[in-house]
């Protein structure tokens, strides 16, 4: 069913395929806009870490009626086991680590194939193609893109990530708006070279967590490398300077299966490298511009949290403009409104937790792993109940026929 809208804001470019992008183009389509996607890669884009719908994220899904073909694809985690450096266990849990009965994990590959899928027909993608430079004017935005001529829409909404091309383009410099966590990470696909069968292995060193994940049913196996640095300058395009600066941090460690899991990583076909970065906005929108997802307010993936946030704003954004009947000013306005207490509480996340702390000596890690092997045996709460306590603390309206 499509709702209707005036003609105060109908075509609306959206620069990003990723979740937010997709789940956006999804709303506006059904609510009666006229949405155009453009995406710098050839395609929607592959590889990557799994990835949690839960709380409201899930009742999004649900009216989007995707949540079946989503748990179909779930991924079938059994156990998450933290160790240490001698492979001794300092906790275990089952598969539903920081998940609710309700949530979702999934590989990205499968939920962006699904959410493809579900996107209604008449949405326009530019796939290879991004923007060079926007005019924002009173009646509309101009965009030039890298490829093909200039265009003019009604709004134009950035969904394209941590480093948005758009935010730099409308709002400024990304440095004014980070929050660096003091770390780095890495996840890439190697050979399952400790035969998992649905199982995550965490291993703490000074200053770093390494990972194993075999996603079930024959999935992938990846590993995720997390470590502190100094601020590190790199070409984000430049995989083996990336991975050089992976080894200067890592290669001296010998423990568990580290070692292996450098070599693998110089093997592999997919890698993805990115500082552990937030993004904090006093403003969301400016002028006929608006910002969803990583590139308003990422909540890193210590989080978790990332991908609910931008299924949920992007559903909230586009029902607010339904609702202002495309006036962008009132739109704009209320979705930070809607949002911004939910964002803060689950941004806070990253910033706390015990278990993703990465201690720099031998000893403060041996007091950490102790506070952690004494709390699996009480009942204080822990990363997963918190997750859950912020992943529900929003309540959704319903739009148009949602």
């Amino acid at each position: 069913m499509q709702d209707s809208v005036s003609t105060k804001a109908r075509t609306i470019l959206i620069s990003g395929a990723g979740p937010a992008g997709q789940a956006l183009a999804y709303w506006l389509q059904r609510h009666g806009f006229a949405p155009t996607v453009v995406e710098s890669a050839d395609h929607p884009r592959r590889g990557g870490y799994a990835i949690d719908l839960r709380g409201a994220a899930v009742t999004v899904a649900e009216r989007m009626e995707i949540i079946e073909e989503l748990r179909e694809a779930r991924i079938h985690m059994k156990e998450v086991t933290n160790i240490d450096h001698r492979g001794d266990v300092i906790w275990k849990t089952d598969g539903n680590f920081g998940a609710g009965s309700g949530d979702v994990e999934i590989a990205r590959d499968d939920l962006s194939t699904i959410m493809m899928k579900a996107i209604p027909e008449g949405v326009e993608y530019l796939f290879g193609n991004s923007i060079t430079a926007i005019r924002d004017g009173d009646t509309g935005v101009d965009v030039t893109f890298l490829h093909g001529p200039e265009r003019r829409f009604d709004l134009l909404i950035g969904c394209d990530g941590l480093h948005s091309n758009v935010r730099s383009l409308a709002f400024g410099a990304e440095e004014q708006f980070t929050k660096w966590l003091g770390f780095y990470t890495a996840i890439f696909t190697i050979p399952n070279m400790l035969d998992l069968d649905g199982q995550m292995l965490m291993c703490s060193t000074p200053g770093a967590l390494s990972s194993m994940l075999q996603y079930g049913q024959g999935k992938e196996t990846r590993a995720n490398f997390i470590f502190s640095s100094a601020r590190q300058h790199y070409d984000p395009a430049d995989r083996n300077t990336q991975m050089d600066l992976i080894e200067r941090a890592m290669g001296h460690e010998t423990s568990w299966h580290i070692p292996d899991l450098l070599n693998a990583m110089r093997e592999t076909d997919d890698f993805y490298f990115d500082e552990v970065t937030q993004i904090h906005m006093s403003e969301w929108g400016k002028g006929r511009v608006a910002l969803c997802g990583d590139a308003a307010y990422a909540p890193t993936l210590i989080s978790g949290q990332g991908t609910s946030l931008a299924v949920v704003g992007a559903y909230i954004l586009a029902g607010e403009l339904l609702a202002a009947d495309g006036d962008h000013h009132v739109a704009f306005a209320r979705y930070q409104q809607r949002m911004r207490p939910w964002v803060k509480q689950n941004q806070q996340l990253a910033l706390d937790p015990v278990e993703w702390e990465m201690p720099n000596t031998w000893e403060e890690l041996e007091q950490r792993n102790e506070f952690l092997r004494n709390r699996a045996e009480s009942d204080g709460e822990d990363y997963g109940t918190k997750t859950q306590k912020a992943a529900g603390g929003i309540t959704l309206e319903h739009y148009g026929s949602a």
